[in-house]
């Protein structure tokens, strides 16, 4: 039987629904029964991790840990959370969980490593407060890569990931574009969409730049742990 997988959501929903869609689509399943149990918590009114990163809001530790421990008990096997910058909070989260919980940083280092060792620079798209705590430098240069991120004071990605937030449809890709061939002129290799509403509107983006769907990511490893037999 497969393990029950636990999701930690809401941030956003929409991002969380894409989640939901690439456990499906990457779940072999030929009638209902073969798919995965998921428990998914959608609690949007986790504080903005963001604004509190900054110091501009409150803390969203304590209810994201809420929804860990909920999972938990409600029978969650393991646990994966669909937003890069709750991962800065990962440490504290485990403390209260007896579970695995696949961390998404680590498995986008590792699967970029495991697709092309000789990797060096990769372009890292995401929030402000992803930017602000570096969680991804210290994963990817245990692989020896460089992280190139926008110019400081470039407001394009962070404007874009809260316009997909508000209205996808409202969502103009011109500015963070911009940024991709900015990072691929520094010698980018590869494009991390490092916010889980980024692959939302992912065939909006440059054309032959390779992109890496931290979403697909986290769903893989995730299935992969849940089918995996003893």
């Amino acid at each position: 039987m497969n393990k029950t997988i636990g999701v930690i959501g809401g941030m956003g929903p929409q991002a969380t629904l894409d989640f939901f869609q690439k456990v499906l689509d990457n779940t072999k399943a030929v009638r209902d029964q073969d798919h995965i149990h998921l428990v998914i918590d959608n609690n949007p009114q986790i504080p903005d991790r963001t604004r509190f990163l900054l110091g501009q809001g409150k803390s969203p530790i304590k209810q994201l840990v809420n929804s860990a421990v909920k999972l938990q008990m409600m029978g969650a096997d393991l646990l994966a959370m669909p937003c890069n910058t709750a991962h800065y909070f990962y440490d504290e989260i485990v403390k209260f969980i007896e579970i695995p919980f696949v961390n998404m940083i680590e498995e986008v280092a590792a699967h970029i490593y495991e697709r092309n060792s000789k990797i060096k620079r990769v372009g890292l798209l995401a929030t402000k407060g992803v930017y602000s705590t570096k969680i991804y430098d210290g994963y990817l240069s245990k692989y020896g890569i460089e992280t190139i991120v926008p110019e400081e004071g470039n407001q394009a990605v962070g404007e874009t990931i809260y316009t997909i937030k508000k209205d996808i449809n409202l969502a103009d890709p011109t500015g963070i574009n911009n940024v991709i061939n900015g990072m691929q002129a520094k010698g980018a290799e590869i494009i991390i969409l490092g916010c889980t509403e980024l692959p939302l509107i992912m065939d909006r983006y440059p054309k032959g730049a390779e992109y890496i769907d931290t979403t697909l990511v986290l769903a893989k490893k995730a299935v992969e742990i849940s089918i995996k037999k003893e």
